[in-house]
C-alpha cells in the first residue's frame, strides 16, 4: 500500500464537530482522527471541533483541532458543551469557509449541534452512524434514557444530515429502524502497512489476547474463563490484555487472584506498534455483546496473522465471508468459546490472505470519502 508524501491540495474545508477527539481513546475517536488524517493525506483542509477542559488549539499531524471546555465526562464517554458553544463553533465555521460538517454516531451533543450549523449556514452535514443497536450493556435506567434520545435526538440527526453513512451493513439497517433513513456504508479501515510489515516470526509461547475498551459487555470475562479453563487441562500460553477503561481494576484483581496470574499480562492502552507485536500469530477473542460498528481489532488481527474467535458481531460475519479465518460463537455459548480457542492452540496455523486488507486502508477510505464530499456539495 503506498501512500502520498505531497498530496495535491483539494479546493475543499471540512470540520467534523464530535464530542471526543484523541488522546481520548476508542472507536469512534480513532475512526475521526484517521479519517481526518486520510482526508489531510488526500489534500483536503480539515478543522475539528471537540469537547475537551485544556482548551487546546493546535495543528497536528496537518489536522487543526480545536477543543472547547464542556461539562464533565460521563461514563468516561459523554460530556455535553457549554451554554454558547454552538454559537462559537458557527461563527468559525462561517469564518473559515467551511464546505461541509463531518459528524459521529447520532446520540452526541456534536452531532445535534454539528447537524444544527449545518443547516443554518446551508452546508451538507454528512452523519457517520457507528452503532448497530441502542445502547446496550448499561443499567436499565440509563438504556431507557439512551433510547430516548435515539427517538428524538438520533432520529432529528438522521433526517437532517444531507449524507448518511453507516459503518456496516447492521448499522445501517439500524438508521433505517430508528429513523426511516436510507444510509450507505462506509466500513472502518486501518493503516494497513503499520501491521503487516512487522516481522512474523512464531511466538515462542501461544498467545491469547483481548484487545478493546474495558467496559461492561466487551467480555474480558469470558477470555479469563476461557484462559483458566484451558490451564487446567494442561494447555501452555500467555493471556494479554490490551486496552483501559472502568473495569481495569475489575480487570486488575481478577488477573491477580487467578491461577493463572504469572501468565497474564495487562497492558493497558498500547501504541499501534506495539499492538503489532502482540497480535501477531496470537489468537484474538472478541466476546462482547455491545452493539458495535465496524471493529478496527479485526482487521488489525487479520493483518498480523493471527486466528479470531468472535461474537456474530457485523464485522466478524463480513471478514468471515471474505475469507478471514474467524470463528464465531454465540455470546452464551460458554463450551464453545473453550472448545474453539482449544483448538486453534492445538494447531495455529492460519495465513492471512493479503487481498482481504486492500479495500480496508484508509488512503483508500479518504478517497472514497472525498468523493462522498463532492457528492454532498453538488
Amino acid at each position: 500500500m503506498t501512500k502520498h508524501s505531497e498530496p495535491e491540495a483539494i479546493d475543499m474545508h471540512i470540520a467534523f464537530v464530535v464530542n471526543n477527539y484523541p488522546p481520548k481513546a476508542g472507536g469512534v475517536e480513532f475512526h475521526v482522527a484517521a479519517l481526518a488524517g486520510a482526508l489531510v493525506n488526500a489534500g483536503v483542509k480539515v478543522t475539528v471541533f471537540a469537547l475537551e477542559n485544556s482548551g487546546k488549539e493546535a495543528t497536528e499531524s496537518g489536522v487543526h483541532v480545536v477543543r472547547l471546555h464542556c461539562t464533565r465526562m460521563i461514563g468516561n464517554v459523554l460530556a455535553f458543551p457549554l451554554p454558547g458553544t454552538r454559537r462559537i463553533i458557527q461563527q468559525r465555521i462561517k469564518d473559515l469557509n467551511v464546505d461541509a460538517i463531518s459528524v459521529h454516531t447520532r446520540f452526541f451533543p456534536m452531532t445535534y449541534i454539528g447537524v444544527r450549523i449545518a443547516r443554518a449556514l446551508q452546508i451538507p452535514a454528512i452523519l457517520t452512524e457507528h452503532g448497530s443497536d441502542h445502547v446496550r450493556g448499561v443499567s436499565p435506567i440509563i438504556g431507557a434514557a439512551s433510547k430516548l434520545v435515539d427517538f428524538t435526538v438520533g432520529r432529528y440527526v438522521l433526517r437532517n444530515s444531507a449524507r448518511v453513512l453507516a459503518i456496516s451493513e447492521s448499522a445501517q439497517s439500524f438508521v433505517w429502524r430508528l429513523a426511516s433513513v436510507r444510509s450507505e456504508v462506509f466500513r472502518n479501515a486501518i493503516d494497513v502497512n503499520r501491521f503487516v510489515e512487522k516481522d512474523s516470526v512464531p511466538n515462542a509461547v501461544a498467545k491469547i489476547v483481548f484487545l478493546g475498551r474495558l467496559v461492561p459487555g466487551k467480555g474480558w470475562q469470558r477470555v479469563l474463563e476461557v484462559a483458566e479453563t484451558l490451564s487446567q487441562e494442561g494447555l501452555a500460553f500467555e493471556v494479554h490484555f490490551i486496552g483501559d477503561g472502568p473495569d481495569r481494576p475489575a480487570l486488575d484483581r481478577a488477573s491477580n487472584a487467578s491461577l493463572l496470574a504469572e501468565r497474564i499480562t495487562v497492558h493497558g492502552r498500547l501504541t499501534i506498534e506495539e499492538i503489532a507485536i502482540h497480535l501477531q500469530n496470537a489468537i484474538l477473542l472478541n466476546p462482547t455483546d455491545l452493539a458495535e460498528g465496524f471493529q478496527t481489532t479485526l482487521l488489525e488481527a487479520i493483518a498480523c496473522q493471527a486466528s479470531i474467535v468472535s461474537t456474530p458481531v457485523a464485522a466478524a460475519e463480513y471478514l468471515r465471508d471474505l475469507g478471514a479465518q474467524i470463528d464465531i460463537v454465540a455470546s452464551e455459548d460458554s463450551a464453545g468459546w473453550i472448545e474453539r480457542t482449544r483448538e486453534l492452540l492445538q494447531n495455529i496455523s492460519y495465513q492471512a490472505r493479503p487481498e482481504l486488507l486492500s479495500e480496508f486502508d484508509w488512503s483508500v477510505r479518504g478517497q472514497e470519502y472525498v468523493e462522498i464530499l463532492n457528492m454532498a456539495k453538488k
